[in-house]
């Protein structure tokens, strides 16, 4: 009993003893591990695809939420006015209707920080920023837990394209022969001029795009891949300066008046900033691309606005000799203050808007043969012309044609006959004293002396260019009042003589005015001469559009 009890036990023992040694050979078997990996990659892969393929349409819907606010933005952008009724329309013909979305005008400058360049209800209102906010619904990712829906939220920002340009002081239709320009625009540049009189008439004929000079000068001063911010914030010599014009320029006769005027010149010549001579203005703000169009400015307003600045503070001197009819000789000194410039790309009513003209302060001496023998006149001249200035007061675009209105003012002028020095010419603020009379003859026994000052008030209009007006590139001015046909000749008759000596003032007097009299033409035209040079005129302010920049609207950042 005991045995056979015994083999029972065994018995059933041997199987477990049987397992015990079959599990470590499981342990270490790999034989379908393959599949039972697939099947949970499987599981995996199908779950990234599913939300791959929900990745997809959201990345779709927000590229086409976006492109609506884009177009939305820029709808907006051109009827500012009008610009939340215009943008939420776009959003809802692009399917957008029933969502979130706002429409805020402001003010864009593309100058300050990324976060920061849109203002909304910033002033002076110039974009528009449409912020939509909607969901797209997913299917596959709820499977992993994501939830139904994804949020998106996009926003477009476009600023308005439409500006102006012009000019304050763009009078000169034509410049004289006699030899004035020269003079004038030599002493500014440094150097001696020898330009033809149909040089200078192409000058002031001619019309350049100013981006195409920064174009130009980009190349010169290796910064090809540079926006025109950062051109014009560069410093470039005149003889750069005029290269690029040239370069610029596709008219053969200002090509070669150019190249008269860079072969003149000894060197280089001095640094000058190149945003004071082509500005951006307004147009910054929108840091706008190469290729955009500039405003067409006379190519001698540009050229004498660089000379002037090349110039810097420094008083000019030109000794005319013999060369005008009716003087003996002539002497001059120049001061330019304030420079003139064009206004560049500016809206109505900004910082930018309002363009002024050169302060200058001009002293003429000259001499003439005196009557009756007693040797030779000295007449000194001296003319001071405050800025005038323009003022962008509208802008419209529309179907019917462009139309500009600007604000202008002439500046105050004073000329007089007085003792005054030459070394009390300058640009500053503080002018010379006019209260000492000259001295206009000189003998041993005699002494012929006379003072004369007169002041022309500044004048103020309003001046509106139609479409035509534009195109024509018209030129229009407005005048301080009552300007006398010769001004020189009307200080002349005013002045009072003032005889000390022998006792000759019964007959010493009435020659002397007569004569003074008779050499106005020659000082009318040395006055009117040196002006031209810095597009300027006394009692006078001319204005002109050198363009209209339409532009529908651009999308910013």
């Amino acid at each position: 009993m005991k045995s056979v009890f015994g083999h029972r036990i065994a018995g059933l023992l041997r199987p477990g003893r049987r397992l015990g040694r079959a599990l470590p050979r499981f342990g270490g078997d790999r034989s379908g591990n393959v599949i039972i990996l697939m099947a949970l990659g499987s599981t995996a892969l199908m779950g990234a695809a599913a939300v791959g393929v929900d990745l997809g349409v959201v990345v779709q819907a927000r590229r086409k939420a976006q492109g609506a606010v884009d177009i939305a933005a820029m709808l907006a952008a051109t009827d500012l006015a009008n610009a939340t009724p215009s943008g939420r329309r776009s959003l809802a013909d692009n399917g957008y209707g029933t969502a979130t979305a706002s429409v805020v005008t402001g003010s864009y400058d593309a100058g300050t920080a990324a976060g920061t360049r849109f203002q909304a209800n910033g002033n002076p209102a110039n974009a528009v920023q449409v912020g939509l906010s909607t969901a797209v619904p997913v299917h596959f990712g709820r499977v992993v837990g994501l939830p139904a829906t994804v949020p998106i939220q996009v926003t477009g920002t476009a600023a308005t394209a439409q500006f102006a340009a012009f000019t304050v002081g763009s009078g000169l239709a034509s410049l004289d022969g006699s030899g004035l320009p020269n003079a004038v625009l030599g002493a500014l540049l440094g150097t001696k001029l020898s330009l033809s009189l149909m040089d200078y008439n192409a000058l002031a004929g001619a019309r350049i795009d100013t981006l195409r000079v920064l174009d130009a000068l980009a190349t010169s001063l290796n910064l090809q891949a540079a926006s025109y911010s950062r051109i014009v914030q560069a410093t470039a010599s005149i003889g750069q300066i005029l290269m690029a014009v040239r370069s610029a320029s596709q008219d053969s006769a200002v090509v070669s008046a150019l190249g008269g005027l860079l072969n003149a010149l000894p060197n280089a010549g001095n640094l000058v900033p190149i945003g004071q001579i082509d500005a951006l203005a307004d147009a910054a703000a929108l840091a706008p691309g190469r290729g955009l169009a500039g405003p067409a400015v006379q190519v001698m307003g540009l050229v004498s606005a660089a000379a002037s600045l090349a110039n810097g503070q420094n008083q000019v001197a030109i000794d005319l000799g013999a060369t005008i009819p009716g003087l003996l000789s002539t002497k001059l000194t120049l001061a330019v203050g304030e420079r003139q410039r064009s206004s560049g790309w500016v809206r109505p009513n900004t910082a930018n808007a309002t363009v002024r003209t050169a302060q200058t302060r001009l002293l003429i001496e000259s001499t003439l043969a005196a009557p009756l023998g007693l040797g030779q006149l000295a007449l000194p001249l001296y003319v001071a012309l405050a800025p005038a200035q323009g003022t962008l007061r509208s802008l419209s675009c529309s179907a019917s044609g462009r139309q500009v209105t600007l604000d202008g003012q002439t500046g105050a002028a004073t000329l007089a006959i007085a003792s005054v020095s030459r070394g009390a010419i300058n640009g500053g603020d503080t002018g010379p004293d006019l209260s000492q009379p000259a001295v206009i003859l000189q003998l041993p026994l005699l002494q012929v002396s006379g003072r004369a000052q007169t002041t022309i008030a500044s004048g103020a209009q309003s001046l509106t260019f139609t479409e035509a007006d534009i195109a024509a590139h018209t030129v229009r001015g407005i005048s301080s009042g009552a300007v006398a046909q010769s001004l020189t000749g009307s200080l002349l008759g005013s002045l009072n003589l003032q005889v000390n000596g022998i006792g000759l003032s019964p007959l010493i007097a009435p020659a002397i005015s007569t004569t003074l009299a008779a050499a106005a033409p020659s000082l009318d035209l040395v006055l009117a001469g040196v002006l031209k040079v810095l597009g300027l005129r006394v009692g006078y302010a001319d204005y002109d559009i050198d363009g209209v920049l339409c532009g529908q609207a651009v999308l910013v950042q």
